[in-house]
Parts: C-alpha cells; structure tokens; sequence
C-alpha cells in the first residue's frame, strides 16, 4: 500500500510543502493507481482555508480523472474537519462518487458571528458574468461592513468578483472550484483553487516569453490571454493594486512558479508545481484609507484608452 500522510500545520506561507505532498496526482490521469491511502491528520485550530481548498480540489482531480482506483482515507477524520468551512458533505460525497453535484450545487455563503464563512460554489450554470458575482456577494459583505468606511465594501466586492470571474472566464476545465472568504472587522481572507490550465499556460497562447516572465506579465494592465473574448485585461491587475493601496497579501501559485505581493514588496519565483491557479489574498481593514481616490484615478485612467 501507497500511504501520504498529512499532518501539521499550512497557512498561505508554506502552502507549497502541502502541494509537493499531494501534486503526484497531476501525473496519474487515467492510471487508476491501486492500493492508495489517503491519512490526513490536522488539527482543527491548524487547518486553514487555503488547506482546505487544496486538499478538496486534489481529492476532486483524483477522482474525476481516475488517477486513482478507490482510494482508501481517514474519511471520518477528514469530513469532521471540513465541517469547520461547512464542506464535509461534499468531501464525502466525492469519497463516496455519490450525489456530488446536487451537494455542490447547495454550497452557498454563510455569515456567522465573526463575519461569514462562505464557501462559495462558481458554476457557470449560475453564475453567467460579473454583474451576477457583484450581486451575489454584496448584500453580505455590506451589512457586516455598513459601519466601515463604505468604500472598503467595493474594495472586498471588486477582489471577490476579480477572483470568480477569472475563474470562470479562463479556468474552463473546472467546474467544481469553490471560492472561500472569510475574515473579522479587522481582515478579510479571500481563496481560490482551480485546477485548470493555469496562467502561464494561457498566457503561452498570446505571447512568447519564458514562463516567469508570463507570470509577470499577467499583471500588467491591459494584458489578456482572451482580447478576442473582450476581456480587457484588469482582473489581476486590479487586485494587485488593492493589495498595493491597502498594504495587503496577494500570493498566488500557478504550474510551478509562485507571484507574492507582501505589503507592496513583489518577487516571483519558482515553487513546487500545481496544475492550474491557487489565488490567496489578504485585506487589513482597520485603517481608514481615501479609496474614492483610488478609483477616480483608476477611472479617469480608463477615459484615456476609450
């Protein structure tokens, strides 16, 4: 028997020691290893959003792509600590292949004492462009920030929808990612996973660099891997830009390389390999910052290409 045992802690910064444990799976497409076991044994006070989603989606690929032939796992232990992020359904679901999308499609948002914990399903069956993500998310978030400065509202929405809408417009063999956002009055933490064709796949169709630079360039204003689709290439240049005006986290890991924005600080380096995007941002809130400055400029900016 094949045994990977996982245990301790992973937060947003060694995230990549979780995935060079679980990444063999992209190399198994149809293989249907036999005589696997899954041992996943983290406590409930270490296991992190970003744990969650990783190991959900790992689960799911080696399932839906038969890398491997029923596989064994702790599954009591397991669906008890994603009962934390309310997704213990579908893990088993998916453990058992039954039900899987009548229990993704009754994922939804759900606000508690400590903001919401919103597991979020993006299906496109749903979900059809961004005016649909803009409605779906705002409501929440504005009446647990209506006593902030209202303008950080936009700020959470714009990242929630640039996320989701990334995802639906470029991870389009993925149909079963879920978004995570969860935070207090004083942050907010908003995930992503897909396992898709990531960024620098997609941006290998447009342009011709090396694969760091890819990364880089997708961060660039203007730039698309899909103009012929209309899209006008802000998405994760605007995300970027809050982080930068809000002192924030942006990290993101794609096909073996790792883009980090630390409080303005950006470096981009190579990392151990996931096969599509993981998106992970953090928001401070507790400062009172001219936004409506932020986005007058942003605005006034976007005149001078029309």
């Amino acid at each position: 028997m094949i045994i990977t045992y996982v245990n301790g802690k992973y937060d947003e910064n060694n995230i990549s020691s979780l995935i060079l444990k679980l990444n063999f799976v992209f190399k198994y497409d149809n293989r249907e290893l036999k005589n696997y076991d899954f041992q996943i044994k983290i406590k409930e006070n270490d296991f992190t959003s970003i744990t969650a989603l990783v190991i959900y989606k790992i689960l799911a690929y080696s399932l839906d792509n038969k890398c491997l032939d029923d596989p064994s796992a702790n599954i009591d232990d397991i669906t008890n600590l994603f009962a934390k992020f309310h997704l213990h359904e579908l893990i088993k679901a998916y453990y058992d292949q039954k039900d899987v999308d009548r229990i993704f499609s009754k994922i939804k948002p759900l606000q508690k004492n400590d903001f919401f914990v919103a597991p979020h399903p993006i299906n496109r069956e749903v979900i059809k462009n961004k005016d649909d993500l803009s409605n779906k998310y705002y409501n929440t978030i504005h009446d647990y920030y209506k006593d902030k400065n209202f303008e950080i509202i936009e700020y959470i929405k714009t990242c929630l929808v640039e996320i989701s809408s990334n995802f639906l417009y470029h991870a389009e063999n993925d149909d079963k990612s879920i978004l995570m956002a969860e935070g207090n009055k004083t942050k907010v933490e908003i995930i992503s996973v897909d396992t898709s064709d990531g960024i620098i796949s997609t941006m290998k169709e447009k342009f011709n660099k090396k694969s760091d630079l890819l990364f880089s360039l997708a961060f660039e204003r203007k730039i698309t891997s899909k103009i012929e689709k209309g899209h006008c290439g802000t998405g994760l240049w605007l995300i970027n830009e809050i982080v930068n005006n809000l002192k924030g986290k942006l990290i993101i890991h794609s096909e073996g390389y790792v883009y980090r924005n630390i409080q303005g600080k950006v470096s981009i380096f190579a990392s151990s390999y996931w096969k599509g995007t993981i998106v992970y941002v953090k928001l401070p809130i507790t400062q009172v910052i001219e936004i409506n400055n932020f986005f007058t400029k942003i605005l006034s900016q976007e005149k001078k290409y029309i």
